[in-house]
């Protein structure tokens, strides 16, 4: 199978983030903080929901936390970690990406299936 394509270095903001994207049944997102770059399910830990309420949405005003609109919780947008929020002490779940000629891509579905 082939890698999937997420999208382009230059669609991302500094700081900001892209998605929802779909891999393999799952909803995921990429955050970029300067020349860093996660990609995270988009799933609260808290009560599994979408972490947007509209594509692309991701952040919170300040562009510092990613952050869960359904319950407030905000994640540390490189490590995942729930500093704030009903899930404080959990993280989102990372999904690897690597950046290549300008393009941000994920492995191969079955890759991403086969880590839970």
């Amino acid at each position: 199978m082939s890698e999937h394509f997420l999208c382009l270095v230059s669609d991302l903001s500094d700081p900001g983030a892209k998605g929802p994207f779909r891999l393999g049944g799952r909803a995921v997102f990429v955050v970029r903080r300067g020349n860093n770059f996660r990609a995270w399910e988009d799933s609260c830990p808290h009560a599994f929901a979408p972490l947007e309420m509209e594509p692309d949405h991701f952040l919170d005003l300040t562009g510092t936390y990613v952050l869960c609109t359904m319950h407030g919780a905000h994640f540390d947008m490189m490590d995942g970690d729930c500093v704030m929020g009903p899930c404080k002490g959990r993280r989102l779940t990372a999904v690897p990406i690597r950046v290549e000629n300008g393009r941000i891509v994920a492995p191969p579905t079955s890759d991403l299936l086969n880590r839970r």
